[in-house]
């Protein structure tokens, strides 16, 4: 699915400005630049954007998110110091379909297996499977996705390799000894999320085929910076301290356990980035002035599978909800939907205005290492686009990973 085509055709009634700002951000990193240039692409969802009174994104200068854009998908990446020093540091490799069909069933540090609902697996295979005995569903859902790999040919290898290189390097310029494990890189056609999709799961990094079509250098800048994206969230989930030393700079303090509501339980889709949903920001009602605690979370906004509805973004509704410590346990209080975006004050003040990608803790902090890498490339050129404040934040984010 190209994302960018879906924000055109969808009623902008139907989108609330949280799911507008995540599949804007989506759009931008996945889409195909073969098809639209980043002029043309930027003007004209940034202006869709701001300007619609159903968006009402709470961003004081959309100037500075535009030229924050401008410079995460252009030539910034085409600058750079000295090269680190790698003799030390694990590496990469390109699986085969032989070695990735094991990989892309393989998560061990998230437990995505262990939560994925049946509703999210009937969406993604396309069938509806929601009564079926859970175990035998997943089943068919782990053969799927193994179903689904791809071989990178040599020309994508080339390409592949000269980008991750970049990735990793600039990676490295934030702290040179960065702790990461081996990354696996693996080719996918991309049919259950779409077909622009990247995601991550453990030390993998899953590549849409789509993607490795990259005949422009926009194209080529767009997928080093998703590379830089991508590896973050395979820092965080092998540097758990650091992680939550993350998390606490953008407001999330981490939960000891999370209940979810009967409503998520049957409706919650996970993202394979931020697959743990026990992170809590304090936020307020914005007619009450109420304090209390709430988890961000994407769902499903249908009960079953659809299957007039392809695209798997098609479900997607992104929400906040209220949390509370029940006898020692936190719970979800929502018996079903939560908050929108509208609905509560204090969000954005916490986590700050870089990007709008807000979905998880762990993709906002992904967004802000990419610019921290980017500004290694630029000389820091990118961060003099940033209010005082998100130069505040990118600078504590960086202190914190590079301790």
């Amino acid at each position: 699915m190209r994302l960018t085509k879906s924000l055109k055709e969808w009623s902008i009634n139907k989108i609330n400005k949280f799911e507008a700002g995540f599949l804007f951000q989506i759009s931008l990193k996945r889409r195909s630049v073969a098809s639209y240039t980043l002029d043309s692409l930027v003007k004209f969802e940034a202006k869709r954007l701001f300007k619609s009174s159903s968006y009402l994104f709470t961003v004081p200068n959309p100037t500075v998110f535009y030229l924050f854009l401008l410079l995460l998908i252009t030539g910034c990446a085409s600058k750079g110091g000295k090269k680190p020093v790698t003799t030390d540091r694990p590496g990469y490799r390109l699986l085969s379909i032989s070695e990735a069909s094991k990989w892309i069933i393989t998560d061990k540090k998230e437990a995505f297996f262990d939560k994925v609902a049946p509703l999210e697996m009937s969406i993604q295979m396309k069938e509806n499977r929601e009564e079926d005995a859970r175990e035998a569903v997943l089943v068919d859902y782990k053969k799927m996705l193994q179903k689904d790999l791809e071989e990178f040919s040599k020309e994508e290898k080339e390409l592949t390799k000269g980008l991750f290189d970049r990735a990793l390097e600039l990676s490295y310029l934030i702290n040179p000894k960065l702790k990461l494990p081996e990354i696996f890189l693996i080719k996918t056609a991309g049919k259950y999320y779409g077909s622009s999709v990247y995601y991550t799961r453990d030390n993998s990094i899953v590549i849409p085929t789509m993607m490795l079509t990259m005949d422009t250098d926009a194209a080529k800048d767009a997928f080093l910076a998703t590379m830089i994206h991508e590896i973050f969230h395979i820092y965080s989930r092998y540097n758990k301290n650091k992680r939550d030393a993350l998390y606490e700079r953008i407001g999330f303090t981490k939960l000891p356990e999370l209940n979810l509501s009967e409503f998520l339980k049957k409706r919650v889709l996970y993202n394979p980035d931020g697959v743990d949903l026990r992170y809590s920001i304090t936020v307020k009602d914005k007619t009450t002035g109420r304090e209390f605690e709430a988890i961000p979370a994407i769902y499903s906004r249908y009960k079953t599978y659809n299957p007039s509805l392809n695209a798997f973004f098609g479900y997607l509704a992104f929400q906040l909800f209220e949390v509370e410590n029940q006898a020692g346990v936190w719970s979800v209080v929502n018996k079903d939907v939560g908050y929108s975006i509208d609905e509560i004050t204090g969000f954005w003040e916490q986590v700050g205005r870089n990007t709008l990608y807000n979905i998880h803790p762990d993709e906002l902090c992904a967004d802000n290492f990419v610019i921290m890498a980017l500004a290694k490339a630029s000389n820091g050129e990118n961060l003099d686009k940033l209010t005082e404040e998100g130069k505040q934040l990118v600078k504590d984010l960086e202190a914190i990973i590079a301790k």
